[in-house]
């Protein structure tokens, strides 16, 4: 009898598995629609609020008491003026000091005040006031209207609702001290009373880059277009709310330049530059024969050509007639406005964070370099794709809308078209004058353009493109001829 067959050793049994599970092939679905997580995307339901917030605005302006002409008031006045409001934009179809009543103007400042905070931030940091509980859809909105999300660095969102009351805090702080300083300024001239709500309206105005000027004196700056003090006040704010919460937040971590973080010195460095440069190109343009500054002092020039920099990038103030500038100077505005200020800011356009990637990806491509890099920091590849087309997706909608107005003005000049437009996307509100007299197709054109530059192109490209949806498969290379 052999003993191994009646008591095998351990280990011994062979077990006998089917290849056919091993091999079988897998099973990979792609483009399954759900609706409920679309409806749940952060980037529609924010544009979804910032329309609602614009509806509620309008309605509010068409209120018989908002405005000193009702017969005057329309939908589309209240529309458009609700929209620059809370867009941040600053263009007007009516005067607003003359327009508007009080109330129709404390409306106004209340949407340009809750528009430079963020609907969001500011609802966020009520329910963390009150010790409520802030949801993950409501961080994820919050998110959303702070900032790129793949952007944010340090800001994700555990830490952006803990940062919230920071943000409303500098916000509010900055626009105290200014409204304080300003009113002081405004006393000289008016009682405690208009020169509170003044100071007030033009701090949150200034600070927001929203552009709108309550005064009820004659004059680009209420008469105050020569006052230094008013100038420099109003000039500080719109800085300030242009370079954005989280370079503030950077800097206030980290007082040294070495231990600032890539996007703080991409602010900091090209806001100067851009700045400084700007100055200079105004003033030669505007200091030839036909120029604004050819009677001026080179001192009151180096001021004004400074101020009108600093606002035509973000803000919409101006010392200065724009509707009198050259079309060079035109031009070279336009191309302010487009790019904008800080991500994170108050500002519109593509943003300067945008276009120096793009500027560090052109100067690579042109050098032989592999990588995009800035300050010895090489820029994820997704993300200089996301500039490339938040830049090419920004000039597109400008060239579509140029087009599209300029079917509507054929008598006017294009040039002043093409401002008014390049202002309205970068939520800036400087005007060439078109605005007053633009048709009503123009004028709708111009309040959609105002969303799209406030909700930002990148939102758009969520929204229709469904970027948060990548898909599980490549398709074959193959070249193309270029050049």
């Amino acid at each position: 009898m052999n003993k191994s067959t009646n008591n095998p050793k351990p280990g011994s049994n062979i077990v006998r598995i089917s290849r056919l599970d091993a091999i079988k092939p897998i099973n990979i679905t792609i483009n399954n629609f759900d609706l409920k997580k679309k409806l749940y995307n952060p980037s529609i339901a924010l544009l979804i609020i910032y329309l609602a917030i614009i509806l509620i605005g309008t309605t509010l302006l068409l209120l018989p008491q908002s405005t000193n002409h009702p017969d005057k008031n329309s939908f589309l006045i209240s529309l458009f003026t609700a929209t620059s409001s809370f867009t941040l934009t600053g263009l007007i179809v009516e005067n607003t000091n003359e327009f508007w009543s009080s109330f129709g103007q404390a409306i106004i400042v209340f949407l340009i005040f809750f528009g430079g905070i963020g609907f969001m931030t500011s609802t966020s940091f009520i329910l963390k006031l009150f010790g409520q509980k802030i949801s993950l859809t409501q961080q994820l909105l919050l998110r959303e209207s702070i900032a790129d999300p793949k952007s944010l660095g340090k800001l994700q969102t555990g830490s952006a609702v803990s940062n919230v009351s920071l943000i409303v805090s500098y916000s509010i702080i900055v626009q105290l001290i200014i409204g304080i300083l300003l009113t002081l300024t405004f006393t000289k001239d008016m009682n405690l009373y208009m020169a509170l709500w003044q100071g007030v309206s033009q701090s949150i105005s200034s600070f927001n880059g929203a552009g709108f000027i309550f005064f009820n004196n004659e004059g680009l700056l209420g008469g105050y277009e020569n006052n230094s003090k008013v100038i420099i006040l109003t000039g500080s704010g719109i800085f300030l709310g242009s370079l954005g919460y989280l370079v503030f937040f950077d800097i206030l971590g980290s007082l040294r330049w070495k231990r600032l973080s890539l996007n703080t010195k991409i602010v900091i460095s090209a806001t100067i530059i851009l700045n400084i440069l700007g100055t200079i190109i105004f003033m030669l343009l505007e200091s030839q024969p036909n120029g604004l500054l050819n009677n001026y002092s080179m001192i009151e020039s180096v001021k004004h050509s400074i101020f009108n920099t600093i606002s035509g990038r973000t803000a919409g103030f101006s010392s200065l007639p724009f509707d009198s500038i050259t079309s060079s100077t035109a031009i070279w505005c336009a191309t302010l406005m487009f790019i904008g200020g800080a991500s994170a800011s108050t500002a519109g356009g593509i943003k300067i964070n945008t276009f120096m990637v793009v500027f560090a990806f052109l100067k690579s491509t042109l050098t032989g370099a592999s990588d995009t890099s800035l300050f010895g920091r090489t820029i994820p590849e997704d993300q200089v794709r996301r500039c490339l087309t938040i830049t090419i997706v920004g000039i597109l909608t400008i060239l579509l809308c140029s087009i599209i107005i300029f079917q509507f003005e054929q008598n006017t000049e294009n040039t002043n078209i093409f401002f008014e437009i390049c202002s309205a996307f970068g939520t800036v509100g400087l005007s060439s004058g078109f605005t007053h007299i633009s048709s009503f197709g123009s004028r709708i054109v111009l309040t959609i353009l105002m969303i799209i530059g406030r909700i930002g192109p990148i939102s758009l490209i969520l929204i229709l493109g469904h970027i948060n949806n990548p898909r599980m498969f490549k398709y074959a290379q193959e070249r193309v001829t270029i050049g």
